[in-house]
């Protein structure tokens, strides 16, 4: 009988070994413009195990934000993506906005939730946008880190005015995310390495008072105090009033 040699087993094996599929993320994000945008379908049935590393992370953070929102407020939700977020706050905010500079989705996602009587989408620059103390909470996730950081001071001041008195500002970013020339040629991120410092350094200079830091990574998911690891910085922060 003849040996097997090492070589040959290899061969063997290597046929019966299932090819690893290389990760498409608009495959489970049609409108994730290659990574730019988290999409999830919100069916009736929703199972949270099914969804990608990305999707979960993206998720949790709403998850986050729809239990410290306060009933029946008026909720700005601004870089709102593909809208499932805009609809996971509408269970519980008396109204929602939703603004994306994004014209395509916007298009496609007004169609898709056109039975949420109570969101507005709007196709609109947030630095173009225009409301007086009109809100009670601003979420904005995976925002900033898309502006320069003159342009993520400004935001604020806008944000900060957009806010009723002792409004509240949620929002969150990569953690001390590393210039790299990826990065740089997708061209979706142009601030990097924010961290705590720059955070408190720009709400305070923006009219905000931070309330709490918390981070996640891709690990858990979960919103946590503090983590070894952390991808994540969420931010909750309040807006400063006179006297």
């Amino acid at each position: 009988m003849k040996r097997i040699t090492k070589g040959v087993l290899r061969r063997i094996k290597s046929i019966f070994r299932k090819k690893k599929e290389v990760y498409d993320f608009n495959k489970s994000n049609p409108l994730g413009g290659n990574g730019e945008r988290v999409d999830i379908q919100l069916q009736k049935i929703f199972e949270f195990q099914k969804l990608d590393m990305y999707q979960k992370s993206h998720f949790k953070r709403y998850e986050f934000a729809k239990k410290i929102i306060t009933e029946d407020s008026i909720c700005g939700d601004f870089a709102c993506g593909t809208g499932y977020g805009s609809v996971l706050i509408s269970d519980k905010a008396s109204k929602v906005i939703g603004a994306d500079i994004d014209e395509e989705v916007i298009t496609a996602i007004k169609e898709r939730y056109k039975e949420k009587t109570n969101i507005t989408f709007l196709n609109e620059n947030l630095l173009n946008l225009k409301f007086d103390e009109l809100l009670d909470t601003i979420i904005s996730f995976e925002t900033i880190e898309h502006f320069t950081e003159e342009d993520i001071k400004l935001l604020l001041k806008i944000f900060a005015k957009f806010l009723k008195e002792n409004g509240q500002l949620i929002f969150s970013t990569p953690y001390k995310q590393e210039r790299s020339e990826g990065a740089i040629k997708l061209g979706f991120h142009l601030t990097f390495y924010i961290d705590e410092n720059k955070i408190n350094e720009w709400l305070n200079e923006a009219g905000f008072k931070t309330e709490s830091i918390k981070y996640q990574n891709y690990d858990t998911h979960n919103i946590q105090n503090d983590l070894e690891k952390k991808d994540f910085i969420i931010c909750v922060a309040r807006k400063i009033t006179d006297g």
